[in-house]
This record gives C-alpha cells, structure tokens and sequence, in this order.
C-alpha cells in the first residue's frame, strides 16, 4: 500500500512523501533490531519504536597508565 501511495505522489509531485519516508526508515531500522536480537541472541529485546533511539552510552574511561620508573 505505501508503495502504491509513493508512486501516485511521486508522479504528481515528483518528491518523495516525508511522512512515508520516516515510516519506512523507521520500520526497516526496527526490522534490523529485531534481526540482530534474533541472530545475535542478546538477552535484551530491542524496543519498539520508529526513532533512532536514544544516544549512545559513553564509553568507560580507560585504566590510567601503570607509572614507569
């Protein structure tokens, strides 16, 4: 169906639909999360929403240097 409705917008407009742009983004960014859960077997489920997300965790610091003589 979003493809039907792409093509008549595409036709008329010649630009693609922002709205179906982010919702088809959005739904093959969930598919992949759910592919990596699946395949990687994490213990955690990815959630289900259309966004990015949230930003990464930062990174730990690095153990300081051992002090040389």
């Amino acid at each position: 169906m979003l493809v039907f409705i792409t093509a008549v917008a595409l036709l008329f407009t010649t630009r693609y639909l922002r709205g179906v742009f982010d919702l088809v983004m959005g739904m093959n960014r969930w598919l992949l999360r759910v592919a990596g859960y699946a395949f990687l077997v994490t213990g955690r489920y990815p959630p289900f929403r259309l966004d990015m997300g949230g930003p990464e965790p930062a990174a730990p610091p690095a153990p300081p240097a051992p002090p040389t003589p």
